[in-house]
């Protein structure tokens, strides 16, 4: 299934955390969890669009994340039901 999980950035992202945000993106991407992302860095917002088995599946990985943890961004999780190509 594909998910969308759009973040809410609370607060500045320090250099340090590129970094360590950087560390887990590959794996992410490596493992086909992470599909494709977007930062809007003037509209304080990440948009991922994901692929699990189940919403639980997104939420355990998203609520792992230290950017997550740290309440840096909180993210809300819809899942993709249908795709509309133009």
């Amino acid at each position: 299934m594909l998910f969308i999980a759009e973040g809410r950035i609370n607060r500045p992202v320090e250099e340090t955390e590129h970094t360590v945000a950087a560390a887990w993106l590959g794996p992410m991407v490596d493992s086909g969890f992470l599909q494709s992302g977007y930062l809007d860095a003037a509209g304080q917002r990440v948009f991922m669009v994901l692929s699990a088995q189940d919403h639980v599946n997104v939420e355990e990985r998203i609520s792992d994340l230290p950017i997550v943890r740290e309440g840096t961004v909180t993210f809300s999780i819809t899942q993709v039901t249908a795709l509309r190509f133009t």
